[in-house]
Parts: structure tokens; C-alpha cells; sequence
């Protein structure tokens, strides 16, 4: 397991442990659709990273950097996921309970976790792959993704 396999795990459970504080049935699926695929991108991140080992190791620079972009994808998934998450979390804060507050920080702290785990994996692939305009593209998103997320 690596680390865009725990991002993805840490972005399931903060969305598991909001889903049982909310009482919306919406945002409730929302979570459970979150869970269930960040939990699928788990095995999908070994299967990435093992195709960017294998262009490693024939020194083809075309598949590597094919490779690198799809294995790209997992975290930028996570990430997006998370800033969900998160959202959710703070927008909860007036109709949790204040009981249930500290399931509610602890929440917002696992997908802080998940969400800063992927973006460092994110820039970690970007400076890898050394491709300026992939770069920009994908700060871009990761830019207007946080940007959304933090209204």
C-alpha cells in the first residue's frame, strides 16, 4: 500500500464518520458514493504505480510519462473527494449536536489528512514528470477544486 492507497483510505473514513453525524438522506448518499470510491481507488493506485515502476525500469519516456499522468489521477481524485468532505464538515457544524462535535473536528482532521496526503502526492508526480503545461493544468485544478470547496 502506498501513499495515494492511504489518502484514499483516510478520505473513506472521515466521509463514513460524517455520514452517521448527518441526518440529510442526500448528503448521507453523497458520503456513502464518496466512501465507496475512494475505497475503489485504492487498488487502482498499486495497479498505476506498478505500470510507472515498469516504464521505469525499460527507460521508455513516452509510457513513464503516460504512466505518471494516470497514476496522477488517483490522487487528484482523492483530493477532490476530500475538499468535499471537508465542505461538508463545516457546513454541518451548526446541526451536529454538541455531543457528536469532537466525531465532527475528527471528521474534518482525517480529511484535511487525505486531502493534503494528495496534493503532496500530486506535486511529488508534477515535478517528476518535469512537463510544464501538464503542471499548469493540474494547478489550475487543484487551485479552482480548493477554491470551490472553501465557499
Amino acid at each position: 500500500m502506498g501513499g495515494g492507497s492511504v489518502a484514499a483510505l483516510c478520505a473513506a473514513l472521515s466521509a463514513a464518520l460524517l455520514e452517521k453525524l448527518l441526518v440529510q438522506p442526500a448528503a448521507a448518499q453523497r458520503l456513502r458514493r464518496i466512501q465507496r470510491t475512494c475505497l475503489a481507488l485504492m487498488p487502482r493506485d498499486a495497479r498505476a504505480f506498478s505500470q510507472v515502476i515498469r516504464a521505469t525500469r525499460h527507460s521508455d519516456r513516452r509510457r513513464f510519462q503516460r504512466s505518471l499522468k494516470a497514476a496522477t489521477e488517483v490522487p487528484w481524485q482523492v483530493f477532490a473527494h476530500a475538499q468535499t468532505v471537508q465542505r461538508m464538515c463545516r457546513q454541518a457544524q451548526r446541526s451536529v449536536k454538541p455531543r457528536f462535535q469532537s466525531d465532527l473536528r475528527c471528521a474534518l482532521a482525517v480529511a484535511l489528512a487525505a486531502s493534503e496526503s494528495a496534493r503532496t502526492l500530486i506535486h511529488t508526480n508534477l515535478a517528476w514528470l518535469n512537463e510544464p503545461a501538464y503542471t499548469r493544468m493540474m494547478r489550475r485544478r487543484l487551485q479552482s477544486t480548493t477554491q470551490r470547496n472553501s465557499r
